[in-house]
């Protein structure tokens, strides 16, 4: 927990740092009322309030109280869906909040902030919110600019989950964030380096159009026309690689076949006495080295398989591999290629 206090950054909440150092002295109940007095702080950022939420969910937890903690990790996750604890906690608090991020998911819950176009003779910047299924959102702050002038900005309450804002010019540059009941910023669209761009409805746009692409040109009577020559498909690789395998298929097949009927001809090969009983080999080492030529023959004759496929393979693939050249004719295209 001590170190896990190190990852949080400044915060202009004066109640914050309390709570911070009083879950790290491991005093829950009363880091749980200074977070409440943080939350109800005006104005919070955003940062600040995920923060919150988290250290809420966590001394919650803590205190064996899983409804509230799953509470607060719902409202955290709905505000940022992809949020990760910045610490290693007891499973009395791991346990809500994977549940919190499976109700998310479940609910399609996460909260968006959306441009709505314009039409008509509409002059206004209008957003909407979606989906909010905790009824989080109250107002939307804009901020608008003309090309080269400061921020200004006009707070709107949101009306059936939309709030619009007059524009103040032809062109303007602009961006919102989502309020809650304490003016907490829940999320927003665009930011002050990267703003949205807006422009009235029947104003020009000084963007030119872009020119249309040149026709092709046809090469002339009498010039030799352009030839295009494709590289050599990555099929040769590929023979190469097949017919090592048929190389080496082969080669341990081969060896296989010598070693089957090395064994085999000692089992027939071995000295009778003279009433026809084989004296040069016991009956178990008979059987053992018939049992090893027979399975060495069997796999003398896979791998003779694999090499003959591998071969024809590569063979194949080593054709169609040669590069091909493609070239454009008064009359077409004309497409050609050279065996190897």
């Amino acid at each position: 927990m001590l170190l896990t206090s190190l990852a949080w950054g400044e915060t202009s909440n004066p109640y914050l740092p309390r709570a911070r150092l009083l879950l790290e002295e491991l005093r829950y109940a009363e880091a749980a009322r200074a977070l409440d007095q943080a939350r109800a702080q005006p104005g919070n950022a955003r940062d600040t309030l995920l923060e919150i939420l988290e250290l809420q969910g966590v001394v919650a937890g803590m205190l064996q109280q899983p409804a509230k903690a799953r509470t607060a990790f719902q409202t955290l996750l709905v505000l940022a869906p992809d949020y990760r604890l910045k610490g290693d906690y007891a499973p009395r608090v791991v346990t809500p909040f994977f549940e919190a991020k499976g109700w998310v998911g479940d609910k399609g819950a996460a909260l968006r902030l959306e441009a709505l176009p314009t039409s008509g003779a509409d002059n206004l910047l209008t957003v909407q919110v979606k989906p909010d299924v905790l009824n989080l959102g109250r107002s939307v702050r804009f901020h608008q600019r003309e090309a080269g002038a400061g921020w200004s900005e006009q707070e709107q309450p949101l009306t059936e989950g939309k709030a619009s804002v007059a524009r103040k010019a032809t062109r303007v540059e602009w961006w919102a964030e989502l309020l809650d009941e304490r003016r907490a910023v829940l999320t927003s669209l665009g930011s002050d380096t990267s703003p949205l761009g807006a422009l009235a409805p029947g104003a020009i746009s000084a963007t030119p159009a872009p020119l249309p692409a040149p026709a092709p040109v046809s090469p002339l009577p009498g010039k030799q026309p352009q030839v295009a020559r494709a590289p050599g498909l990555p099929l040769r690789t590929v023979a190469y690689v097949s017919l090592g395998l048929a190389v080496g298929a082969g080669a341990t097949g081969g060896f296989l076949g010598v070693r089957s009927n090395q064994d085999r001809a000692r089992v027939v090969g071995a000295p009778v006495d003279e009433a026809g009983l084989t004296v040069g080999l016991t009956q178990r080492e008979a059987f053992a080295l018939d049992a090893r030529a027979r399975s060495q023959a069997r796999w003398a004759n896979i791998l003779f398989g694999v090499a003959g496929a591998a071969a024809i393979a590569g063979g194949t693939l080593w054709v169609l591999g040669a590069p091909v050249n493609v070239s454009a004719t008064p009359a077409g295209v004309v497409v050609g290629g050279a065996f190897p």
